[in-house]
């Protein structure tokens, strides 16, 4: 019974983590943006050191949220790290569909603008040292806000209510995240909310990272560090290609990058829809036949016919 119950709050773990942790990330980042911003510390506004900046703001405002994370898996939860879904073996080749449905969204979106007249490749501009920089800071990120928004936020959703809505509140969650990124728009907001469900669409069925962390980051890689996008708002001025953009925002993205476009919107719903009926198709029944229990003497007794293992993808 103590089980049941624990399982029943875990949307409200996922809550006060969220709001306190975030919040006590932004306590301990605001000071620290705030000395940037007045050339206390930082660099000297040329690219590397604008993403220096940049990546030290991100670290100091996850850093409290990661403590707070630790504190409530392990003493709350009762759990380890590694089970917010780091298992690589059998998931090793999500990772490289992440990486595949990444690229051909950010990909094909790009031909979209390019064939249009909304996008043109002025030249290439390979700086060793931006390069490197911007790659580490993407896998940085997609570490961390997948720990936090899918690890964790989710994984707690959902013990407590349908896969399916647990997904739905998560990405509202991501989108409350970015909300204060750089010249965010409607259709940007929108967008993130999509990118939240296309991240976790593969994580409600099997609970593993690697799709969502291998996605995450070559989302970012190849929209920043390879083409020259904007990213989420944030201009980091390290991209292969210098390119220049023009039309409506709603077509382009403007300044919040290829991922504040209607082409990133139109090609996201199309990959969730895909993946949704992939997943359904291959994982499905298994997570139906783990949420079937044998109910003894006293119904509220009853356990669950499978193993510890296959527990794991009881879902909704």
């Amino acid at each position: 019974m103590s089980n049941i119950l624990h399982a029943k709050q875990g949307w409200v773990r996922a809550l006060i983590f969220f709001f306190v942790g975030i919040s006590a990330g932004g306590l301990i980042a605001t000071p620290i943006d705030t000395l940037i911003e007045m050339g206390y510390l930082g660099g000297t506004h040329t690219a590397t050191d604008s993403l220096l900046d940049i990546c030290l703001f991100f670290l100091t405002n996850k850093i409290g949220a990661l403590a707070f994370l630790w504190y409530l898996r392990k003493k709350v939860d009762g759990l380890s790290i590694y089970s917010l879904g780091f298992q690589w073996k059998g998931f090793g080749v999500n990772a490289l569909v992440g990486i595949g449905v990444a690229v051909g969204i950010i990909g094909v979106g790009t031909i979209l603008l390019s064939t249009g007249g909304n996008l043109t490749f002025k030249g290439m501009n390979f700086d060793s040292l931006n390069f490197s920089v911007s790659t580490l800071f993407f896998i940085l990120v997609a570490f961390v806000e997948e720990i936090i928004v899918r690890g964790y936020v989710l994984s707690n959703l959902m013990e407590s209510m349908n896969r399916w809505l647990a997904l739905f509140i998560s990405a509202v969650f991501f989108s409350i995240m970015h909300s204060g990124n750089p010249d965010i728009t409607l259709m940007a907001l929108l967008n993130i909310f999509v990118a939240g469900v296309l991240l976790g669409v593969n994580y409600i069925y099997t609970k593993n990272l690697w799709f969502a962390i291998f996605f995450h980051f070559a989302w970012n890689f190849f929209q920043g560090t390879i083409i020259g996008y904007h990213v989420s708002g944030l201009s980091i001025d390290t991209g292969l290609f210098e390119i220049y953009i023009n039309g409506p925002d709603e077509i382009t993205g403007g300044l919040f990058g290829f991922e504040g476009s209607a082409f990133a919107l139109i090609l996201q719903v199309i990959a969730i829809i895909s993946l949704a009926m992939y997943y359904e198709n291959r994982y499905g029944k298994r997570i139906v036949k783990a949420n079937k229990v044998v109910v003894t003497a006293e119904p509220e007794e009853a356990v669950a016919t499978t193993d510890p293992n296959e527990a794991e993808t009881t879902l909704s």
